[in-house]
Formats: structure tokens, C-alpha cells, sequence
């Protein structure tokens, strides 16, 4: 029977669909994603800690009971089988079926019925948020468009399975990410508050029977988070809001684009027309009970903070979320056979030249990154790295080209790439241990603390050589041809490289020095 529906014309559409989708990751071994290298590290240190990888590691398995531990957790399962630099875009691949699946399976609990509406979400899920390389939050984001949709079908369930379901479910959600968590706990809410709602129209009587049943998970939950995960103790950090006026409208759109403007105009515009004549002549049905959650969502967007429990750019990921939870709520409705084939086929098309620009925008970006895996073969096992920077961090809030080619490709984390199967520790790999679960040996401490999360900023001369001054201050004795800096965009450095920089490689946008 599968193998039938397979053959048919919607089974060929569907399988081209996801191979089109996916086609990106087939062009290329480093997707060119902003903290993706980090993610990488981690998922490679992991499996070298669990004897997965043969290289020593710096590291100390630390916690996993922690909000955002995703793509970590999955390293235990993946890297049994896969190197961790193919488990790594397995992973990616997971999550953009899971985000896609999602949108669909809510969609088909919400109208009753299969469609190819929501397959719409497959132009969005190479956005901002993806480049940024935030991908335990997304597969959270996935975790919590399933959540909804189990929790929507099980509304006729028996209270005791519902319970059951919807807190496993809340626990889940919540260690993928609490940022999604957070969004899971809105939908639910209102969803309960909508029904209390229309049994009062109805009746006029309070029922706060569907309020408890959707409070219990989620309570649950929270509880287990302030038990036993150590993050919880990063509750007291503030919260931080942008101080530029104009930084919720633009995140507002930008994050849910890629990062091709012409690539968006040509692709999305066409499809914006398409649905806004959809709508014009009422060919879109949005499902009731999404009505006050969709604007609890678009309220929690507008009060979110940039900054969260020590999260950064916390507001900048939830229209993504909100944008796959409104394609799922909408249903296209009223279109005749012929119709509806010649708007699939004109999506196809669409699809197939977004997804194509975006595998060749890869695949650029290949040879880039084959320098800097060039001159990581070069550094001696046991060695520290330092990063500097002569350029400013590449921005969301770019203004001109020059800033977006900062983002063709993002070398912000490149370092991270370094230690990958290499006994080399990179000072720069996010290591948190109230965010991630590796923990930095005690005797590199002192190095992660200099260099932070973070390339040091050097665009001039002197400002480098204060860096190199301080890399000086915790080598120890003839150890000093252990220790390396990696300066990016060289060019653009203010002045000559200070002295007692031994230069060992160099490529289009990186000098790779021995700290002497």
C-alpha cells in the first residue's frame, strides 16, 4: 500500500518536495550557519568523551538536565554510528523535517484533513534564525508544533492520558529549549482559556476544569526544571531590552527571510501574490480555536526581551515560530482541482529555484572553509587557539552589502571547526555549564576566561598587540609554541601584526600566527 502511494502523483510531489528542501545539505561538509561550528564542537567533544572519537578532548561531561541540549543529547545517539561532522548535518536535516512535519501535523488536527497548504512552510525554513545557527531552539520550535498537535488531538482523551501525554510532552519541549517551551505554554493556555471562554458564552458558568488540565503539565515541568537543572539558578539574570525603537519591526520580517534579498524577492514575492489573492476572495480559513493564541503569541513577541536568563536575542527567534504556527492554522479552502494543481506546481517551482540558489550559496562557501581546515591540520596536539577579529561581528541589522557579505559565509565561530578531531582547544567554543553539558578542564580556565565566547576585537595594531600581551601572561614555561591566534578579515587590520607573531598559515580571510 505505501509502496502505491508512493507512485502516485501527490507521493512523487511529496518526495521531490523533501529532497528539494534537504538538497542544501547534500552540497556541502560545514553548512555555512553562524554558531554552527560551536554546535559541531561540542557534538565532537561529546562523542570523544564517550569513546565515540579517538582524539583527546578538553572537556568534562557536565550536565544534561539543562534547557537547551538538543543537538547534544542527540550526539550520544548519533555519533554511535556517524562521524560527528555527518551527525552534525543529520541533525539539521531532523530538524527542518521536524519543523516541516509539525506544521503539517497541527495543520491536519486543526481542519481535519491532509492539504498541501502547509507544505508552504518549506519556504521558510532556511531563515535567519537557521543561519544564526540556532538549532536547539528550532528543533525545540519543532518539538513544540508536534506538542500542540498531540495535545489538540487528545482534547476528547480521558483526563489521565491527556495529563500524561501533555507532561511528558512539557518536559520535553522544555529541555529542547525554554525559549519553546515558553511558546508551547501560550498556545496551551489560551487554547484552555478559549474553551473556558466558550463554555461561559454558552452557559454563563465558570469551568475551570480545562485551565487545571492545562496548567498541571505545564507545571510539572517547570518544577522539574528548578529541581534539577543548574540553569535554573540563572533566573536572576535581567532582562535586557533593545534600545533601537526600529528593532521589533524589522526582526519582525527579516528573521523569517534568507539571507539572498534578491532570492527572497523573486521567490516569496510571487508567493505573497498568490495568497493575498487567496485571502481577496476568501479562499483562506483560519481555524477558530487558534484565534487567541496566535495574538498571544504576536503579544509575547512584542513584550519579550533581547536578553533572558542570561539567552541572548531571545525576541529575534519567535517570529519564526509564530509564522510556522499561523501557516498551520490557515487552511486553503474552495479552489478547483485545476486551480489548486497549477498553485502547486507554480509553489514547486518556486521552491525548487529558492532551494537551489541557497545549495549553490553553500557550496560556495566550501572552498572558504577548506583554507581554514588547511591550516587547523597544521596545529600541534595539545595546543590552545586563541580568535581575533579586525571586523565588526557580522549583524542582523545590516545596512549595506558590505555588511551582509559578512553572512557569505559567517566566520564569527569558525575557530570551533579547529578542534574537530584534532586535540586542540579552542578558547572561543561556547562552554557553559548552566547552558551546555561539556565543561572546560580546570586547567584551561584561565584561557577560556581571557577569550571568552567571543573573537577578541582588534581592528588596529595596538589593540592586537594587547591581546597578545595578555596570551603571554598565561603561558606557562617553554610551553610557548603551544599556544596560536587566529586573526580574521587580516586586511582589514589597522597597521602590521605586532611582533612576536609567528606567522604558520594564511587564506582569503584568516592569518593563523604562533604566539612566541
Amino acid at each position: 500500500m505505501l509502496a502505491r502511494w508512493l507512485f502516485r502523483p501527490t507521493g512523487i510531489m511529496l518526495a521531490l518536495l523533501l529532497v528539494v528542501t534537504l538538497a542544501p545539505l547534500f552540497v556541502t561538509t560545514t553548512p555555512p550557519l553562524h554558531d554552527y561550528p560551536v554546535h559541531l564542537a561540542r557534538m565532537d567533544a561529546i562523542a570523544a568523551l564517550t569513546g565515540r572519537a579517538a582524539h583527546a578532548t578538553h572537556y568534562q561531561l557536565g550536565s544534561f538536565l539543562l534547557p537547551n541540549v538538543a543537538m547534544d543529547a542527540a550526539a550520544l545517539g548519533l555519533t554511535t554510528f556517524l562521524p560527528p561532522v555527518l551527525a552534525g548535518r543529520v541533525f539539521l536535516g531532523i530538524v527542518l523535517l521536524m519543523l516541516l512535519g509539525g506544521t503539517v501535523a497541527l495543520h491536519r488536527v486543526l481542519h481535519g484533513r491532509f492539504s498541501p497548504w502547509p507544505l508552504l512552510a518549506a519556504f521558510f525554513l532556511y531563515n535567519w534564525i537557521f543561519l544564526y545557527g540556532f538549532i536547539n531552539y528550532l528543533f525545540g520550535v519543532a518539538a513544540m508544533l508536534w506538542g500542540i498537535a498531540a495535545w489538540v488531538a487528545m482534547a476528547r482523551a480521558g483526563v489521565v492520558p491527556r495529563l500524561l501525554v501533555g507532561t511528558a510532552l512539557a518536559v520535553i519541549i522544555l529541555f529542547c529549549h525554554m525559549v519553546a517551551f515558553g511558546l508551547f505554554a501560550v498556545v496551551v493556555g489560551s487554547l484552555a482559556l478559549s474553551e473556558a471562554a466558550a463554555f461561559w458564552r454558552k452557559t454563563r458558568r465558570i469551568e475551570l476544569g480545562s485551565l487545571v488540565i492545562a496548567a498541571i503539565p505545564l507545571g510539572v515541568a517547570l518544577a522539574s526544571f528548578v529541581m534539577l537543572s543548574p540553569t535554573a539558578g540563572e533566573a536572576s539574570e535581567p532582562f535586557v531590552y533593545a534600545q533601537w525603537i526600529g528593532w521589533k519591526p524589522l526582526i519582525a520580517y527579516r528573521t523569517v527571510l534568507s539571507s539572498i534579498p534578491w532570492l527572497d524577492a523573486i521567490t516569496l514575492g510571487p508567493l505573497a501574490i498568490l495568497i493575498g489573492l487567496a485571502a481577496w476572495r476568501r479562499r483562506l480559513v483560519l481555524a477558530g480555536p487558534m484565534l487567541l493564541p496566535i495574538g498571544m503569541l504576536c503579544l509575547t513577541f512584542l513584550i519579550m526581551p533581547a536578553e533572558l536568563f542570561g539567552a541572548l536575542y531571545v525576541d529575534m527567534r519567535l517570529p519564526v515560530a509564530v509564522l510556522l504556527v499561523v501557516i498551520a492554522s490557515l487552511d486553503l479552502r474552495g479552489l478547483s482541482r485545476s486551480a489548486l494543481i497549477a498553485c502547486g506546481t507554480a509553489a514547486m517551482g518556486l521552491l525548487i529555484v529558492r532551494c537551489t540558489v541557497i545549495a549553490i550559496d553553500w557550496r560556495a562557501s566550501a572552498p572558504i572553509f577548506a583554507e581554514y581546515e588547511a591550516a587547523f591540520d597544521l596545529l600541534p596536539a595539545g595546543s590552545t587557539l586563541y580568535v581575533a577579529t579586525a571586523e565588526p561581528y557580522p549583524r542582523l541589522a545590516y545596512d549595506s552589502p558590505t555588511e551582509l557579505s559578512r553572512w557569505h559565509p559567517p566566520l564569527k565561530h569558525v575557530a570551533s571547526l579547529a578542534s574537530i578531531g584534532r586535540d586542540v582547544f579552542v578558547a572561543a567554543t561556547i562552554a557553559n555549564p548552566y547552558q551546555q553539558p561539556i565543561v572546560v578542564l580546570p586547567g584551561l580556565l584561565a584561557a577560556k576566561k581571557l577569550q571568552g565566547d567571543n573573537p577578541f576585537k582588534t581592528p588596529t595594531a595596538d589593540a592586537l598587540a594587547g591581546v597578545v600581551a595578555q596570551i603571554r601572561t598565561l603561558q606557562m614555561p617553554g610551553a610557548a609554541s603551544q599556544n596560536f591566534l587566529l586573526l580574521l578579515w587580516p586586511q582589514a587590520l589597522q597597521g602590521a601584526p605586532p611582533a612576536g607573531l609567528d606567522p604558520v598559515a594564511s587564506g582569503g580571510s584568516f592569518a593563523l600566527f604562533r604566539v612566541e
